[in-house]
Formats: C-alpha cells, sequence, structure tokens
C-alpha cells in the first residue's frame, strides 16, 4: 500500500479524484484504496465491537469492511450510469476507482478516530454514548468521502443532481447492508452470548424508518408500569 497516495487522499483529493477519472495511475489507486478500506474500517469495527469484548472485536472488524467493500461494488454501477444520464461518458474503471478512493477516504478517517473511541470506551463508556460517537464518526468519514466524490465529478452541469441521486442510492444501500449484519456494538444485557448476526425479524431499514415515522406522528400509549 503506498503511503504517497493515502497522503494524497487526505491533503489533495481533487488531484486524485482528476487522476482517476483520466486514469492516470487508476490502477494503483485503486490497489492501496482497498487495501485502506479493509484495514480501517476493520480497526473502527474492532474498537466499536470492544465495548462488549470477546468474539464481538472480531465479529465487528470482519463486518465493517464488508459493508463499506459493498456498498460501494453495488452502488458503483449505479454511479456509472448516473453519471452517463448527466453527460459524463467514463470508463467504468475511471468511476470504479473514483468510488473506491472516496472509500479509502471515509476508512481513513475511521482510522483516525478509533483511538480516541478505544478510550472513551475504555474510561466506560456507555452503550448509548458508544452508539452516538460511532454514527457521528462514521456520518463524518461520509461527509469526507462524499467532499472527494464532489471533485472528481468536475465543474460541469448537473453535478447537483448526480450528487443528490448518488447520495440516496448510497445511504439506503450501505444503510441496510449495514442493518443485515448488525450487531456491531453488541447488546448490553451481558447475560446473553455474543451472536454473529442478530436472530430478532424486525423487516428492512426502509421499513423500521416507516415505522419509526409512525409512531412519531401517532405514539402508542405505553403499557405496563415504567
Amino acid at each position: 500500500m503506498s503511503a504517497g497516495i493515502l497522503d494524497r487522499l487526505l491533503r489533495t483529493p481533487k488531484e486524485v479524484a482528476n487522476d482517476c477519472r483520466e486514469e492516470r495511475g487508476a490502477a494503483d489507486v485503486a490497489r492501496a484504496a482497498i487495501i485502506a478500506i479493509a484495514l480501517g474500517a476493520a480497526l473502527f469495527g474492532g474498537v466499536v465491537g470492544s465495548w462488549r469484548g470477546d468474539w464481538q472485536v472480531a465479529f465487528a472488524a470482519l463486518k465493517l469492511p464488508l459493508v463499506s467493500i459493498g456498498t460501494l461494488a453495488i452502488c458503483a454501477p449505479a454511479f456509472y450510469a448516473i453519471a452517463q444520464v448527466f453527460g459524463r461518458p467514463w470508463p467504468l474503471r475511471a468511476v470504479v476507482s473514483i468510488m473506491l478512493a472516496a472509500g479509502a477516504r471515509l476508512s481513513l478517517v475511521l482510522l483516525a478516530a478509533a483511538p480516541v473511541m478505544w478510550l472513551l470506551i475504555s474510561l466506560g463508556a456507555s452503550y448509548p454514548l458508544v452508539k452516538v460517537l460511532a454514527a457521528l464518526v462514521y456520518g463524518l468519514a461520509g461527509i469526507a468521502a462524499l467532499a472527494l466524490l464532489i471533485r472528481g465529478l468536475g465543474g460541469e452541469r448537473g453535478r447537483a443532481a448526480i450528487v443528490s441521486i448518488f447520495v440516496c442510492v448510497f445511504m439506503l444501500t450501505g444503510g441496510q447492508l449495514a442493518w443485515v449484519l448488525r450487531p456491531y456494538i453488541g447488546m448490553p444485557d451481558r447475560s446473553k452470548a455474543v451472536a454473529l448476526f442478530t436472530k430478532e425479524r424486525e423487516g428492512g431499514l426502509v421499513y423500521q424508518l416507516f415505522v419509526a415515522a409512525g409512531e412519531i406522528v401517532d405514539p402508542k400509549p405505553a403499557r405496563g408500569p415504567l
């Protein structure tokens, strides 16, 4: 893995995106990006899973890279098609390398946040706090990845439309894949064994969002003692 490429991903994302679009060293960027995605996501996942400990560390370290790489693999053709519709007839290899570079930037931010997350968990951070912080870190990492993607699109017409459509596709795909592969932190009830996947049948992410929205609009009265 080239440290120079990773440094450029953080310092000069526009140059990296332009090189990928023009297919200058795209293969080198793609190779470095895949390794960065796997290592960064695995380390952050392991740190998050350390709140519960035991096998949850290994499970989370395995599943988070799968979410990142799986989401990119599913969304790359969608990004390619959207770009084509809005007048960007790029080769598929260029689109894939831009996607991988954005994913690598996301994982590098996760990697940078992992020591802070580990320190907070070591100091006894609560389950809700770890959950919120992990979501915030992943959100910030996603913004960093999106910044590279936007720069890669250039200043031609349709950039806002491409970004808006793609963000919706990416969020739904990534959210659903993450939902299928949960849990990552592990349940607070330590009397229960650590599970690779949840056994609860709760429907998909979109269904749960509709359920949550319905409960906000029409709250159900609490049952039993509080």
